[in-house]
């Protein structure tokens, strides 16, 4: 399995991992909402719009790339892939990751994304 090939190796600043998924086509919208909101976060609205708490997502603990307008290709270092994985399995997202290595853009990027 690649999750375990991820953790069995040395890890190089410069690896990373690029993980695409998906969700399953008859996805509930409920399903679909809930794992949106835990994997990139979201506003919570209180007593009409009084009070706002910006609830985090895991993305937001976890310096990452997200690859905009798709949303669903993510490049995390390879130590923080383990993490993004388990959560994609706990949804039962169709997953495709490949190990990286990454520029030196992409480490910038991820150093300023960091929590």
């Amino acid at each position: 399995m690649f999750l375990t090939s991820i953790l069995k190796r040395k890890n190089g600043d410069d690896e990373g991992v690029i993980i695409a998924f998906r969700n399953k086509p008859k996805t509930e919208s409920k399903d679909m909402k809930r794992f949106c909101n835990r994997l990139f976060g979201y506003k919570d609205h209180s007593q009409k719009g009084k009070y706002i708490y910006e609830r985090k997502g895991l993305l937001d603990e976890i310096p990452n790339i997200l690859i905009n307008p798709i949303r669903s290709i993510i490049i995390v270092k390879r130590n923080d892939a383990k993490k993004v994985l388990e959560f994609l399995k706990e949804f039962d997202a169709e997953i495709y990751c490949k190990e990286i290595k990454l520029q030196k853009e992409d480490l910038e990027k991820l150093e300023k994304n960091k929590p």
